[in-house]
Protein backbone atom coordinates (compact mmCIF):
# COMPACT_ATOMS: atom_id res chain seq x y z
CA UNK A 1 0.00 0.00 0.00
CA UNK A 2 1.63 3.52 -1.21
CA UNK A 3 2.92 5.57 1.95
CA UNK A 4 1.58 9.21 2.66
CA UNK A 5 4.34 11.41 1.35
CA UNK A 6 6.93 12.78 3.68
CA UNK A 7 9.78 15.56 3.49
CA UNK A 8 12.76 13.20 2.28
CA UNK A 9 15.42 13.73 5.55
CA UNK A 10 18.67 11.81 4.62
CA UNK A 11 21.31 11.03 7.13
CA UNK A 12 24.07 9.23 5.22
CA UNK A 13 26.56 6.49 7.27
CA UNK A 14 30.24 6.20 6.44
CA UNK A 15 32.47 4.55 8.61
CA UNK A 16 35.52 4.80 6.64
CA UNK A 17 38.86 6.84 7.98
CA UNK A 18 39.97 6.84 4.17
CA UNK A 19 39.02 9.00 1.58
CA UNK A 20 38.18 7.05 -1.32
CA UNK A 21 35.86 6.67 -4.41
CA UNK A 22 33.06 6.22 -2.24
CA UNK A 23 33.37 8.96 0.11
CA UNK A 24 33.61 11.54 -2.74
CA UNK A 25 30.57 9.71 -4.32
CA UNK A 26 28.61 10.28 -0.91
CA UNK A 27 30.30 14.04 -1.09
CA UNK A 28 28.65 14.82 -4.52
CA UNK A 29 25.00 13.23 -3.90
CA UNK A 30 24.81 14.57 -0.13
CA UNK A 31 25.87 18.31 -1.91
CA UNK A 32 23.58 17.41 -4.36
CA UNK A 33 20.79 16.93 -2.18
CA UNK A 34 20.68 20.09 -0.04
CA UNK A 35 20.80 22.12 -3.47
CA UNK A 36 17.62 20.12 -4.21
CA UNK A 37 16.31 21.31 -0.64
CA UNK A 38 16.44 17.59 0.78
CA UNK A 39 17.72 17.95 4.23
CA UNK A 40 21.07 15.88 4.36
CA UNK A 41 23.46 14.71 6.85
CA UNK A 42 26.25 12.59 7.62
CA UNK A 43 27.36 10.41 10.55
CA UNK A 44 31.41 10.11 10.23
CA UNK A 45 34.23 8.28 12.24
CA UNK A 46 36.10 10.96 14.03
CA UNK A 47 38.49 12.83 12.72
CA UNK A 48 38.19 10.71 8.87
CA UNK A 49 39.06 13.10 6.09
CA UNK A 50 35.68 13.62 4.82
CA UNK A 51 35.02 15.21 8.13
CA UNK A 52 36.30 18.51 6.97
CA UNK A 53 35.53 18.03 3.25
CA UNK A 54 31.67 17.86 4.43
CA UNK A 55 31.73 20.31 6.55
CA UNK A 56 33.40 22.90 4.28
CA UNK A 57 30.50 21.82 1.60
CA UNK A 58 28.13 22.65 3.96
CA UNK A 59 26.64 19.40 5.18
CA UNK A 60 25.96 19.14 8.66
CA UNK A 61 28.37 16.37 10.02
CA UNK A 62 27.66 13.87 13.65
CA UNK A 63 31.29 12.37 14.14
CA UNK A 64 30.01 9.24 15.71
CA UNK A 65 32.98 6.16 16.48
CA UNK A 66 32.51 2.95 14.52
CA UNK A 67 34.57 -0.02 15.69
CA UNK A 68 33.17 -2.65 13.55
CA UNK A 69 29.47 -3.56 12.20
CA UNK A 70 28.15 -4.88 15.23
CA UNK A 71 29.36 -1.90 17.05
CA UNK A 72 25.84 -2.02 19.58
CA UNK A 73 26.93 1.25 20.77
CA UNK A 74 27.62 3.02 17.46
CA UNK A 75 24.54 1.43 16.04
CA UNK A 76 22.71 3.15 18.87
CA UNK A 77 23.83 6.69 18.29
CA UNK A 78 22.73 6.43 15.00
CA UNK A 79 19.63 5.59 15.96
CA UNK A 80 19.00 8.46 18.61
CA UNK A 81 20.83 11.10 15.40
CA UNK A 82 18.30 10.47 13.17
CA UNK A 83 15.75 10.44 15.78
CA UNK A 84 16.61 13.65 17.09
CA UNK A 85 17.13 15.15 13.43
CA UNK A 86 13.91 13.72 12.16
CA UNK A 87 15.77 11.43 9.03
CA UNK A 88 13.44 9.18 7.59
CA UNK A 89 16.10 7.25 5.65
CA UNK A 90 19.42 6.26 6.39
CA UNK A 91 21.63 5.63 3.17
CA UNK A 92 24.36 3.39 4.10
CA UNK A 93 27.48 3.72 1.95
CA UNK A 94 29.45 0.75 3.38
CA UNK A 95 29.04 -3.06 3.79
CA UNK A 96 29.91 -2.37 7.57
CA UNK A 97 28.38 0.63 7.78
CA UNK A 98 24.62 -0.99 6.38
CA UNK A 99 25.23 -3.63 9.39
CA UNK A 100 25.30 -0.45 11.79
CA UNK A 101 21.87 1.51 9.82
CA UNK A 102 20.46 -2.30 9.99
CA UNK A 103 20.69 -2.04 13.65
CA UNK A 104 19.92 1.64 13.98
CA UNK A 105 16.53 2.09 12.14
CA UNK A 106 14.81 -0.36 13.98
CA UNK A 107 15.41 1.82 16.84
CA UNK A 108 14.32 4.93 15.33
CA UNK A 109 11.89 3.69 12.12
CA UNK A 110 13.40 5.21 9.22
CA UNK A 111 14.06 3.47 5.73
CA UNK A 112 17.18 1.62 4.57
CA UNK A 113 19.05 2.28 1.69
CA UNK A 114 22.51 0.45 1.13
CA UNK A 115 24.70 1.28 -1.42
CA UNK A 116 27.05 -1.55 -3.43
CA UNK A 117 30.01 -0.34 -4.75
CA UNK A 118 32.45 -3.43 -4.84
CA UNK A 119 31.96 -6.64 -7.48
CA UNK A 120 33.20 -8.80 -5.06
CA UNK A 121 30.50 -11.70 -4.04
CA UNK A 122 28.54 -10.77 -1.25
CA UNK A 123 28.92 -12.60 1.95
CA UNK A 124 31.76 -14.64 0.99
CA UNK A 125 33.11 -15.26 4.30
CA UNK A 126 32.72 -18.03 6.86
CA UNK A 127 30.02 -20.35 5.22
CA UNK A 128 28.38 -17.34 3.62
CA UNK A 129 26.87 -15.90 6.83
CA UNK A 130 27.90 -12.96 5.74
CA UNK A 131 24.89 -13.00 3.39
CA UNK A 132 22.23 -12.58 5.69
CA UNK A 133 22.35 -9.05 6.69
CA UNK A 134 21.62 -9.14 2.39
CA UNK A 135 18.21 -10.83 2.78
CA UNK A 136 16.83 -8.80 5.01
CA UNK A 137 16.22 -5.07 6.57
CA UNK A 138 17.05 -3.22 3.37
CA UNK A 139 14.35 -1.87 1.84
CA UNK A 140 16.53 -0.81 -1.58
CA UNK A 141 20.12 -1.66 -2.46
CA UNK A 142 21.70 1.06 -4.72
CA UNK A 143 24.27 -0.62 -7.07
CA UNK A 144 27.22 1.64 -8.79
CA UNK A 145 26.86 -0.28 -12.42
CA UNK A 146 24.67 -3.18 -13.84
CA UNK A 147 27.75 -6.01 -12.97
CA UNK A 148 27.13 -4.95 -9.27
CA UNK A 149 23.32 -5.58 -9.51
CA UNK A 150 24.40 -9.30 -10.85
CA UNK A 151 26.83 -10.10 -7.26
CA UNK A 152 23.56 -9.26 -5.53
CA UNK A 153 21.45 -11.28 -7.89
CA UNK A 154 23.79 -14.18 -6.98
CA UNK A 155 23.25 -13.89 -3.60
CA UNK A 156 19.60 -14.24 -3.81
CA UNK A 157 18.46 -10.68 -3.06
CA UNK A 158 15.01 -9.70 -5.25
CA UNK A 159 15.81 -8.04 -8.67
CA UNK A 160 13.11 -5.38 -7.67
CA UNK A 161 15.26 -4.43 -4.61
CA UNK A 162 18.15 -3.20 -6.66
CA UNK A 163 18.76 0.01 -8.50
CA UNK A 164 21.52 0.93 -10.75
CA UNK A 165 22.63 4.12 -10.11
CA UNK A 166 26.04 4.87 -11.87
CA UNK A 167 29.16 6.42 -9.82
CA UNK A 168 30.02 9.79 -11.57
CA UNK A 169 32.48 12.58 -11.37
CA UNK A 170 32.12 16.49 -11.20
CA UNK A 171 33.48 17.13 -15.11
CA UNK A 172 33.74 21.22 -14.52
CA UNK A 173 36.89 20.26 -11.98
CA UNK A 174 38.71 18.63 -15.33
CA UNK A 175 37.32 21.21 -17.79
CA UNK A 176 40.50 23.15 -19.88
CA UNK A 177 43.19 22.45 -16.57
CA UNK A 178 45.76 24.41 -17.93
CA UNK A 179 49.24 21.93 -17.63
CA UNK A 180 51.50 23.14 -14.12
CA UNK A 181 54.83 25.03 -14.99
CA UNK A 182 56.41 23.11 -12.62
CA UNK A 183 54.57 19.67 -12.12
CA UNK A 184 57.06 17.45 -14.15
CA UNK A 185 60.15 18.61 -12.75
CA UNK A 186 58.77 18.08 -9.48
CA UNK A 187 58.08 14.11 -10.21
CA UNK A 188 61.40 13.92 -12.33
CA UNK A 189 59.80 13.44 -15.67
CA UNK A 190 62.36 14.20 -18.49
CA UNK A 191 60.58 16.40 -20.97
CA UNK A 192 60.16 14.05 -23.54
CA UNK A 193 59.24 10.98 -21.13
CA UNK A 194 56.46 9.02 -22.80
CA UNK A 195 54.32 8.93 -19.98
CA UNK A 196 51.40 6.14 -18.28
CA UNK A 197 49.32 7.25 -15.25
CA UNK A 198 47.45 5.17 -13.19
CA UNK A 199 45.19 5.99 -10.16
CA UNK A 200 43.96 4.12 -7.17
CA UNK A 201 44.66 2.73 -4.09
CA UNK A 202 47.52 0.65 -3.63
CA UNK A 203 45.66 -2.77 -2.82
CA UNK A 204 45.97 -6.37 -4.28
CA UNK A 205 42.46 -5.93 -6.61
CA UNK A 206 44.50 -2.70 -8.62
CA UNK A 207 46.68 -5.57 -9.97
CA UNK A 208 49.59 -3.58 -9.81
CA UNK A 209 51.57 -6.35 -10.92
CA UNK A 210 50.14 -6.64 -14.31
CA UNK A 211 50.88 -2.58 -14.55
CA UNK A 212 54.41 -2.69 -14.04
CA UNK A 213 54.93 -6.07 -16.32
CA UNK A 214 52.86 -4.22 -19.02
CA UNK A 215 55.00 -1.20 -18.78
CA UNK A 216 58.30 -3.02 -18.92
CA UNK A 217 57.19 -4.77 -22.22
CA UNK A 218 56.15 -0.90 -23.55
CA UNK A 219 59.95 0.29 -22.62
CA UNK A 220 61.43 -2.09 -25.07
CA UNK A 221 59.83 -0.31 -27.82
CA UNK A 222 58.78 3.05 -26.43
CA UNK A 223 62.48 3.86 -24.78
CA UNK A 224 61.08 6.53 -22.78
CA UNK A 225 58.53 5.76 -21.02
CA UNK A 226 57.98 6.29 -17.50
CA UNK A 227 55.24 5.02 -15.05
CA UNK A 228 53.51 7.37 -12.85
CA UNK A 229 51.02 5.36 -9.76
CA UNK A 230 48.93 7.89 -7.51
CA UNK A 231 47.81 6.75 -4.58
CA UNK A 232 48.58 5.55 -1.17
CA UNK A 233 47.83 1.99 0.56
CA UNK A 234 49.48 -1.24 2.36
CA UNK A 235 50.81 -2.60 -1.14
CA UNK A 236 53.76 0.68 -1.57
CA UNK A 237 56.37 -1.75 -0.95
CA UNK A 238 55.78 -4.66 -2.72
CA UNK A 239 55.05 -2.34 -5.66
CA UNK A 240 58.93 -0.60 -5.34
CA UNK A 241 60.24 -4.22 -4.59
CA UNK A 242 58.72 -5.35 -7.99
CA UNK A 243 60.26 -2.52 -10.12
CA UNK A 244 63.42 -2.53 -8.11
CA UNK A 245 63.93 -6.23 -9.50
CA UNK A 246 62.50 -5.39 -13.39
CA UNK A 247 64.72 -2.88 -13.18
CA UNK A 248 61.96 0.00 -13.79
CA UNK A 249 62.58 1.81 -10.15
CA UNK A 250 64.24 4.01 -12.26
CA UNK A 251 61.37 4.75 -14.14
CA UNK A 252 58.66 4.64 -11.77
CA UNK A 253 57.47 7.57 -10.17
CA UNK A 254 55.48 7.08 -6.55
CA UNK A 255 53.44 10.30 -5.47
CA UNK A 256 51.19 8.91 -2.62
CA UNK A 257 48.13 10.35 -2.62
CA UNK A 258 47.29 14.17 -4.04
CA UNK A 259 44.60 16.22 -4.28
CA UNK A 260 45.82 17.50 -7.47
CA UNK A 261 44.62 14.92 -9.72
CA UNK A 262 43.56 17.31 -12.90
CA UNK A 263 46.50 18.79 -12.79
CA UNK A 264 48.48 15.34 -12.59
CA UNK A 265 46.10 13.52 -15.15
CA UNK A 266 47.48 16.33 -18.03
CA UNK A 267 51.07 14.71 -17.10
CA UNK A 268 49.59 11.69 -18.61
CA UNK A 269 50.16 10.37 -22.25
CA UNK A 270 47.93 7.60 -21.31
CA UNK A 271 45.95 6.11 -18.36
CA UNK A 272 46.43 2.55 -17.95
CA UNK A 273 43.93 0.34 -15.41
CA UNK A 274 45.06 -2.87 -14.52
CA UNK A 275 42.18 -4.09 -12.12
CA UNK A 276 41.21 -7.07 -12.09
CA UNK A 277 38.04 -6.12 -9.72
CA UNK A 278 36.00 -2.96 -10.32
CA UNK A 279 32.39 -2.00 -9.42
CA UNK A 280 32.78 0.75 -11.78
CA UNK A 281 35.96 3.06 -11.12
CA UNK A 282 34.81 6.54 -10.96
CA UNK A 283 38.82 7.29 -11.69
CA UNK A 284 38.06 6.28 -15.30
CA UNK A 285 35.39 8.89 -15.50
CA UNK A 286 37.94 11.38 -14.14
CA UNK A 287 40.42 10.36 -16.67
CA UNK A 288 37.75 10.23 -19.33
CA UNK A 289 36.61 14.23 -18.46
CA UNK A 290 40.38 15.01 -18.80
CA UNK A 291 40.23 13.80 -22.02
CA UNK A 292 42.79 11.47 -21.97
CA UNK A 293 43.12 8.06 -23.78
CA UNK A 294 42.43 5.19 -21.70
CA UNK A 295 43.55 1.35 -21.43
CA UNK A 296 41.75 -0.95 -19.17
CA UNK A 297 41.14 -4.49 -18.14
CA UNK A 298 37.96 -5.67 -18.68
CA UNK A 299 37.23 -5.71 -14.64
CA UNK A 300 33.88 -5.79 -13.44
CA UNK A 301 31.81 -2.80 -14.39
CA UNK A 302 34.98 -1.23 -16.22
CA UNK A 303 32.89 -1.53 -19.63
CA UNK A 304 30.12 0.72 -18.38
CA UNK A 305 32.26 3.43 -18.03
CA UNK A 306 34.74 2.62 -20.64
CA UNK A 307 32.97 1.74 -23.79
CA UNK A 308 35.24 -0.64 -25.70
CA UNK A 309 37.52 0.60 -28.72
CA UNK A 310 34.27 3.64 -28.65
CA UNK A 311 35.75 6.06 -25.76
CA UNK A 312 38.51 3.54 -24.61
CA UNK A 313 40.47 0.02 -24.98
CA UNK A 314 39.28 -2.88 -22.81
CA UNK A 315 41.80 -5.64 -22.92
CA UNK A 316 41.59 -9.38 -21.02
CA UNK A 317 42.44 -8.71 -17.06
CA UNK A 318 45.68 -10.15 -15.68
CA UNK A 319 47.44 -10.13 -19.19
CA UNK A 320 50.43 -7.68 -18.85
CA UNK A 321 51.14 -8.36 -22.55
CA UNK A 322 47.04 -7.39 -23.57
CA UNK A 323 47.84 -4.22 -21.33
CA UNK A 324 51.01 -3.41 -22.89
CA UNK A 325 49.69 -3.89 -26.67
CA UNK A 326 46.68 -1.86 -26.02
CA UNK A 327 49.30 0.87 -25.08
CA UNK A 328 51.28 0.38 -27.58
CA UNK A 329 48.52 0.87 -30.32
CA UNK A 330 47.42 4.29 -28.75
CA UNK A 331 50.79 5.51 -28.57
CA UNK A 332 51.57 4.18 -32.74
CA UNK A 333 47.88 6.04 -33.55
CA UNK A 334 47.46 9.26 -32.00
CA UNK A 335 44.46 10.04 -33.83
CA UNK A 336 42.73 7.23 -32.88
CA UNK A 337 43.96 8.23 -29.29
CA UNK A 338 42.78 11.19 -29.73
CA UNK A 339 39.15 10.38 -31.29
CA UNK A 340 38.52 7.64 -28.39
CA UNK A 341 39.56 10.01 -25.77
CA UNK A 342 37.22 12.81 -27.50
CA UNK A 343 34.26 10.15 -27.24
CA UNK A 344 35.23 9.58 -23.41
CA UNK A 345 35.08 12.87 -22.40
CA UNK A 346 31.87 14.37 -23.84
CA UNK A 347 29.96 11.18 -22.42
CA UNK A 348 31.36 11.84 -19.34
CA UNK A 349 29.94 15.61 -19.27
CA UNK A 350 26.82 14.46 -20.72
CA UNK A 351 26.01 11.00 -18.57
CA UNK A 352 28.14 11.12 -15.55
CA UNK A 353 27.95 14.23 -13.36
CA UNK A 354 27.04 15.05 -9.77
CA UNK A 355 23.45 16.35 -11.40
CA UNK A 356 22.61 12.77 -12.44
CA UNK A 357 23.71 11.17 -9.54
CA UNK A 358 21.50 13.34 -7.69
CA UNK A 359 18.32 12.74 -9.62
CA UNK A 360 18.61 9.15 -10.28
CA UNK A 361 18.99 8.48 -6.40
CA UNK A 362 16.38 10.70 -5.36
CA UNK A 363 13.94 8.36 -7.47
CA UNK A 364 15.01 5.49 -5.36
CA UNK A 365 14.25 7.35 -1.91
CA UNK A 366 11.02 8.27 -3.62
CA UNK A 367 9.97 5.06 -4.05
CA UNK A 368 11.18 3.50 -1.36
CA UNK A 369 8.94 6.54 0.72
CA UNK A 370 5.84 5.60 -1.63
CA UNK A 371 6.38 2.04 -1.18
CA UNK A 372 6.78 1.46 -4.95
CA UNK A 373 9.44 -1.08 -3.95
CA UNK A 374 8.31 -4.70 -4.43
CA UNK A 375 7.71 -7.76 -6.92
CA UNK A 376 4.91 -5.45 -8.53
CA UNK A 377 7.37 -2.98 -8.95
CA UNK A 378 10.49 -4.32 -11.15
CA UNK A 379 13.37 -2.32 -11.86
CA UNK A 380 15.86 -3.85 -14.74
CA UNK A 381 18.99 -3.10 -15.12
CA UNK A 382 20.64 0.53 -16.45
CA UNK A 383 20.50 1.15 -20.17
CA UNK A 384 24.10 1.61 -21.68
CA UNK A 385 25.14 5.38 -21.86
CA UNK A 386 26.23 6.11 -25.37
CA UNK A 387 28.95 8.08 -26.37
CA UNK A 388 28.04 10.89 -28.82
Amino acid sequence: MPRRPQQLRILHVDEQRTWRGGEQQMLYLATGLQERSVPSAAVLQPGAPAVARFRAAGVAVHEVPMRGEVDLTAAWRIGRTAQRGRFNVLHAHTAHAQSLVQIAARLCGAAVVAHRRIEYPVGRGLFGLGRLKYRYGVDAYVAISNRVKETLLEAGIPEWRIFVVRSVTDPERFRDVPPSPTLRKELGLPLDAFVVGNIGALVGHKDHRTLLEACRVVRDEIHNTWLVIVGAGPLEHFIREKARSMHMDDRLVMTGFRSDVPELIRLFDIFALSSSEEGLCSTLLEVAASGCPIVATDAGGVREAVLPDRTGLVVPTGSPHALARGILELAADPEKARRLARRGLERARRHFTPAALTQETLAVYRRVQAGRVGPACPVGFAPEKDAP
